[in-house]
């Protein structure tokens, strides 16, 4: 069976907000990812200063550590970013493939921040981008996400054409991890999982009612169940 993980994400402006969530959570969650938005390539004007992750803020958080930490950056220059997130080293990293104008900046920014960190970079995909466009990056990456809705505003309807493009993705490199993010809920999870996802990024099904620990344990069950054979 294959392990299949919930991330709780994590959409907020301050700093402090991203504390909170991060202390509510941390204790049962293997990986933490914070969206980064510049207001420019997606939602509204959000989290920017990842520099501050760098600075260890012991009293502000619990169990931090950059080792569960997951960025996800909805932003439209990454290469403005790269140096920040070489000091920082987080688990994960993951750029939209829609963000980069030249032919040359994806692989720079990929490659010069493989070089320097031990980080797992991703590629995401925005639901009306033609999934033949990944096809030239699959080297220098480890794994996609595909976002299924526009990126930045969370709880957004879902758009039905993601979960056929993931099983298309799937079928054609089934030894890429596949990540999601955009409503990953009770009711679409399944549907995920089935597809060939195994990395859900869960915003409001975990922060929006009731405890966030009990919204996640639930949602990994149903995860592990849509994954038995």
């Amino acid at each position: 069976m294959t392990d299949i993980e919930i991330v709780p994400a994590i959409l907020r402006n301050t700093f402090e907000k991203i504390t909170e969530d991060w202390n509510t959570v941390v204790p049962v969650a293997k990986h933490i990812q914070v969206d980064v938005t510049d207001g420019i390539f997606a939602g509204e004007k959000g989290f920017l200063d990842i520099t501050r992750f760098a600075e260890l803020p012991e009293s502000s958080f619990n169990d931090f550590s950059t080792a569960k930490l997951e960025l996800h950056m909805m932003v439209q220059t990454p290469g403005d970013f790269v140096d920040d997130i070489i000091e920082l080293n987080p688990a994960r990293c993951v750029f939209h493939i829609e963000a980069f104008q030249g032919k040359l900046d994806l692989p720079f920014v990929y490659n010069t921040i493989g070089e320097y960190t031990s980080t797992e970079l991703g590629l995401a995909i925005n639901p009306n981008t033609p999934i033949e466009r990944l096809d030239e990056y699959l080297p220098i990456i480890q794994y996609i996400l595909f976002m299924g809705y526009e990126p930045g505003i969370a709880n957004q309807p879902i758009n039905p054409s993601v979960f056929e493009k993931i099983s298309t993705f799937h079928k054609n490199h089934p030894t890429i991890k596949i990540s999601v993010d955009g409503h990953v809920t009770a009711e679409t999870i399944p549907k995920y999982v089935t597809s060939g996802a195994s990395i859900l990024n869960a915003n409001t099904s975990i922060f929006g009612i009731g405890n966030p620990q009990e919204n996640m344990k639930q949602l990994e069950l149903i995860a592990q169940m849509a994954g038995l054979p």
